[in-house]
């Protein structure tokens, strides 16, 4: 993780939680992530160096101001005035983790092939939650290629239960007894 990033975001982190407007700031943090991971043209225009800082401003100002709780906007302002605001989709990132980190909560990254029904997405999160004895988000991602089945993502541990992967298993075994057989 960027140590720049993480300085900032621990900075906004700090300063909700001094304010006791933790709850209201979170949620829109989050609400400035899924706007920057939505649209190209927000991040091109926060990144851009052909972009005046004050056209990025009133960018923000348009976008936020109103929208979302002054400190976000305002922290947001600051980040084009200290000319970081390309650090902008790293900080929303930081952020998040450090939430998750204080609040005991593990991301899945979960990769289907179909959507999941929301039954089924809350049954995947009980039993990830049971088997780590901590709180879990699902960020759930559907990839046909996979065919069948899930691919799980918990931190460093991967659970790799896509048809996709059991063929590429059956294959090399096939593959293995066929060397056996012929030499």
């Amino acid at each position: 993780m960027n140590p720049v990033a993480r300085r900032y975001a621990l900075a906004l982190y700090e300063e909700a939680r001094a304010r006791s407007v933790a709850e209201a700031v979170d949620a829109d943090v989050r609400v400035v992530g899924e706007a920057l991971a939505a649209s190209r043209e927000l991040r091109l225009a926060l990144t851009s160096p052909v972009i005046s800082r004050t056209r990025k401003e009133g960018i923000v100002n348009r976008l936020f101001t109103g929208r979302l709780h002054p400190l976000v906007a305002n922290f947001l302002l600051l980040l084009i005035r200290k000319e970081r605001e390309d650090m902008a989709p790293a900080i929303v990132a930081a952020y998040t983790a450090l939430v998750d980190e204080r609040e005991g909560v593990l991301e899945a990254r979960v990769r289907s092939a179909r959507p999941l029904a929301p039954e089924q997405a809350e049954a995947l999160r009980v039993r990830l939650q049971a088997q780590t004895g901590r709180s879990i988000r699902l960020l759930i991602e559907v990839d046909p290629a996979l065919l069948g089945g899930l691919v799980v993502r918990v931190g460093d541990a991967v659970h790799d239960g896509s048809l996709r992967h059991q063929l590429d298993l059956l294959h090399d075994q096939f593959e293995s007894r066929a060397q056996v057989v012929m030499n």
